[in-house]
């Protein structure tokens, strides 16, 4: 997506519930308050939205059709409804392409994810190729260690730095899921997935976002927000099939947003990094060096919910903008085994 003759897309507004470690309220409860402060936000109500994206897993929610559980709330009875079975970030960027095709004016885009509700991590095992990896007990903290291990290759130093940067991370948070510790405490924490340490993984629990996206050809008066370039990609399944060292999906997503790799030209940068390490593999595919701003906020270190993420990420850049801490900021989203894929959303201050 690029600047042309087509509308430009604006965030209009944005609603989150969580993330917390166990939200008592059901998966519509909560996606109904992400939903109702976005329309807020946006100053419309659900007569104002014309088409929904939804993002949901059915492994990891338990259910048959996930979607189907919050089609009432998020207003898509009677309405032209996706669902995409990945990171939240995707909904947003389909919501955005709707738009620019001229199919509608205003998207709600909402993502959910209720980690307390099953064991996450076990779960994933049940992603992988049930013919050659789920046999051998393979899951996605597997795939996250050997990928540790690929990037640490021949760097004695690596699990104290990554330790480090999770006690930083996590003290940058305001602690929603889990309090913070230090880098002491994280090498001294259980084996992960070797050679990860369960204090390098970020706290998963429950919760949702809502984003409302709405096209626009006047400006700024509009919404002080715009998605100027996005982009996804999509790498093999198995993980034996590529550079565990490399995030390649991220590069190409970030050619598709139109980012200048020499010089991306961004204030701040918000990943979706569940592992200390994923950072380091961020900063490479990106191209965005030491110095630029990257989770301020303490990304999702300070907790975040299965497949939210992504979004999670474009509401803090969105509000980062809004409040003049940033004028050009990079949302990305990651989902699969060891980052299987990956999306970006580039946002602009209008």
């Amino acid at each position: 997506m690029r600047a042309g003759d087509r509308p430009a897309v604006a965030i209009a507004g944005v609603g989150q519930a969580g993330p917390v470690a166990a939200d008592s309220r059901s998966i519509p409860e909560m996606v109904l308050a992400a939903v109702e402060e976005a329309l807020a936000d946006a100053a419309i109500g659900f007569d104002g939205v014309e088409a929904v994206v939804t993002a949901s897993v059915d492994l990891f929610d338990g259910l048959t059709a996930s979607n189907v559980a919050i089609t009432e709330v998020v207003g898509a009875v009677m309405r032209p409804e996706t669902r995409i079975a990945g990171d939240g970030l995707c909904a947003a960027i389909h919501g955005a392409c709707e738009l620019r095709a001229g199919a509608c004016e205003t998207v709600l885009a909402v993502a959910h994810g209720k980690a307390s509700m099953a064991p996450h991590w076990a779960l994933t095992e049940w992603a992988m190729d049930p013919v050659f990896l789920q046999p051998l007990g393979i899951d996605f903290l597997v795939c996250a260690g050997l990928q540790a291990c690929a990037l640490a290759q021949g760097d004695g130093g690596a699990t104290e730095r990554w330790a480090e940067l999770a006690a930083r991370r996590a003290a940058a948070g305001d602690a929603a899921i889990a309090p913070p510790r230090s880098a002491a405490e994280i090498l001294a924490s259980p084996v992960l997935a070797s050679p990860l340490r369960r204090g390098m993984a970020a706290p998963l629990g429950d919760g949702a976002c809502a984003v409302v996206l709405r096209a626009a050809a006047g400006g700024p008066g509009e919404a002080p927000v715009r998605i100027a370039g996005a982009g996804w990609d999509l790498e093999p399944h198995s993980p034996g099939e590529r550079d565990l060292a490399r995030w390649h999906g991220l590069e190409r997503a970030c050619a598709r947003a139109g980012l200048d790799r020499t010089d991306p030209g961004l204030e701040l940068a918000e990943p979706s990094c569940l592992f200390a390490h994923e950072e380091e593999l961020f900063r490479a595919a990106a191209g965005i060096g030491e110095e630029a701003p990257l989770s301020p906020g303490g990304g999702l270190f300070a907790g975040t919910a299965p497949h939210v993420a992504g979004l999670s990420r474009l509401i803090a850049c969105a509000r980062a903008i809004r409040d003049g801490a940033a004028r050009r900021a990079l949302a990305h989203g990651a989902w699969g085994p060891a980052g299987q894929a990956h999306a970006v959303a580039v946002l602009e201050a209008w």
